[in-house]
This record gives C-alpha cells, sequence and structure tokens, in this order.
C-alpha cells in the first residue's frame, strides 16, 4: 500500500472511529453470524481478525478460541476495539497496528484468518491476500467478507464511484469472480461462498463517513436520478424520507494448499 492510501484509511477511519463502533451493519450484521460459521473456530485455535476496525469480528470470535489478534492500520479503530472488549470482559484478545500488505507475524502462525468488510480499502488486494494465506498453517481457513460490485462493469463501476464520493479512503469493490480468483492465485482453495446483501440507510450510510451535507445532497440525488437497472440492481427506493438501498455481499472461505 503506498503512503497515500495508508493516509487517506487513517485519516477517515480515525475520524469516524466511535461512529463505527455504534454501527449496526457492523455489529449485529447476519454476515457476521457467517464469517464465524465458516471460519469454523476452535477452542484450541490461534486468530487473526485482519483490518479489525472495531473489532466486531475478532470479539464474536474470541469465545470460540484459544486467543484472537485484532490488526488494523488506524489507531482509533485499535482504541474502539480495546475499549469494546474492555466493556464485555473479554481478555484473550489483543489488538494492535499493523499493515495488511505486511502482517507483521511469521508464516504458518494461525489456524484462522478473517477480513470483514475491509478488502475494498486495500490497494494491493492480491499481496493482501497473499499475506492471509502466508500466516495461516496448511489446510487453516482465511475467510474474507465484503461488499462486492456488480458483473457488469457499468454497474460496477457506478458503485464504485458512489462509494468514493462518499469515502475518499474507497479502493474498489470487487465482483464475486474476481474476488475467488484472488484468493486462488493467492494460494487458496475456495470451498465456500455466501452470496447475500446488506440493506442500508442513505442518511445513516453518509453520516457514518462524515459526507459534508451539500456532497450528501448531490450523492443523494445520483442515487434517486440512477439509471433503472442500478437502481434495480442496488435496491434503491425513496421511503420514509430516507432512501433505502442495499449492497451485495460475498464471504468466502478459502483453504490454504
Amino acid at each position: 500500500m503506498s503512503e497515500d492510501p495508508k493516509r487517506a484509511v487513517q485519516a477517515q477511519f480515525g475520524r469516524q472511529a466511535s461512529s463505527y463502533a455504534t454501527s449496526p451493519v457492523h455489529r449485529h450484521a447476519t454476515g457476521l453470524t457467517e464469517v464465524v460459521r465458516l471460519a469454523s473456530p476452535f477452542p484450541q485455535a490461534l486468530a487473526l481478525d485482519l483490518a479489525t476496525g472495531a473489532g466486531f469480528t475478532a470479539l464474536a470470535m474470541a469465545p470460540r478460541c484459544r486467543r484472537v489478534i485484532g490488526l488494523d492500520l488506524t489507531f482509533g479503530m485499535v482504541r474502539e476495539a480495546r475499549r469494546l472488549a474492555g466493556e464485555e470482559g473479554i481478555t484473550n484478545l489483543m489488538f494492535c497496528l499493523g499493515d495488511a500488505d505486511a502482517v507483521p507475524f511469521a508464516d504458518s502462525a494461525f489456524n484462522l484468518v478473517t477480513c470483514r468488510h475491509a478488502a475494498h480499502h486495500f490497494p494491493d488486494l492480491p499481496r493482501a491476500i497473499s499475506e492471509m494465506a502466508r500466516v495461516v498453517k496448511p489446510g487453516g481457513r482465511v475467510v474474507v467478507d465484503d461488499t462486492c460490485a456488480p458483473e457488469d462493469p457499468a454497474l460496477a463501476a457506478l458503485m464504485n464511484g458512489w462509494e468514493v464520493r462518499r469515502d475518499p479512503s474507497h479502493i474498489a469493490n470487487h465482483p464475486p469472480s474476481r474476488l475467488r480468483a484472488l484468493l486462488e492465485a493467492g494460494g487458496l482453495t475456495v470451498e465456500a461462498a455466501t452470496v447475500t446483501y446488506i440493506p442500508l440507510e442513505f442518511d445513516d450510510w453518509v453520516r457514518r463517513s462524515g459526507v459534508p451535507a451539500d456532497d450528501a445532497a448531490a450523492l443523494r440525488t445520483s442515487f434517486l436520478q440512477a439509471p433503472a437497472e442500478a437502481r434495480a440492481a442496488f435496491r434503491i427506493q425513496a421511503k420514509d424520507g430516507d432512501v433505502r438501498f442495499a449492497w451485495d455481499e460475498i464471504i468466502l472461505l478459502g483453504i490454504k494448499r
């Protein structure tokens, strides 16, 4: 990851760490349950949660593992994760600073690796996936969960354009076919894939990223004036004074070869 994208991520999530720590989209989404199910934690497992954010995946894994380490690029997120772990009285967790494209752990150090709602911030996603594969033991499990773009290039470009307007640290949502291919190329055999979607409300979506009011208004108009194909693909509808929509989400299980 070059220095400019790193600083963009640190600035964005440093500012918004407390908002993400209370976000139901991240803390209580059904995708989190599926991530834990596919990871299959067990009592002697040592697990890594990469780009842990406010630590929700690590917190969910900890009761089922011997120890979980959460790694994140942004100190504000690490601080929030530590606070939440303290509030819940979970003691087999450690949160620390680190970069997804240079994970500071030895080869084959972990039984399980998870990465949730973060891959779209990685400028060098192939390298990050290779790092996940490097630090997991042979036969170990890597679960990558992220919002994904449509396979249609025009719809994917529209989605990513909206995301960048909302969050300058956004790099790209990828279509499911590319994500599967990247895991396979990184040394993982994809054994399961769950596709679902995340229902979102526009006002909360822009609030969590601190979008200025004028920019949010213009972005809202862009949603409402999107072509019919995009409105259908992203389930866009005006309702109760807000704009409701949904991003597709894919949860992939890779086994290290």
